[in-house]
């Protein structure tokens, strides 16, 4: 798991340095949540290779990812296309907020599992 745990790191890393072209290919004024939330993720997945953080941490993260999935599906455009449409860039972001609940939820189930030696 800590391998994962470390691999996911380096995932967030990554979708938190592709977020700067938002501004520019999405025109997305609030870019800045979404490098902020995927730093997030980034460091928290970083931190968990070294040592488990509470299970309030990755739930707590979990409901605030799926609340503003919740709110930013509202916002897609189901005629246009969902996904890569830079007139629709909201599928985009709520698929990006459902693999930050993913992972936070398995990472707090994880947390929970008993640990062999």
């Amino acid at each position: 798991m800590r391998d994962v745990c470390l691999f996911m790191g380096f995932l967030f890393s990554l979708f938190t340095y592709w977020q700067f072209n938002d501004l520019d290919q999405y025109h997305t004024e609030k870019w800045y949540l979404w490098v902020g939330v995927y730093a997030l993720c980034a460091v928290i997945s970083i931190v968990s290779f070294f040592r488990p953080l509470p299970m309030s941490v990755y739930i707590a993260m979990a409901l605030a990812a799926l609340t503003a999935a919740v709110v930013r599906v509202q916002g897609v455009e189901w005629s246009k296309g969902v996904l890569y449409n830079p007139d629709n860039p909201s599928g985009n972001e709520t698929g990006g907020l459902l693999v930050v609940v993913v992972w936070m939820i398995l990472m707090a189930w994880l947390r929970r599992a008993p640990v062999s030696k």
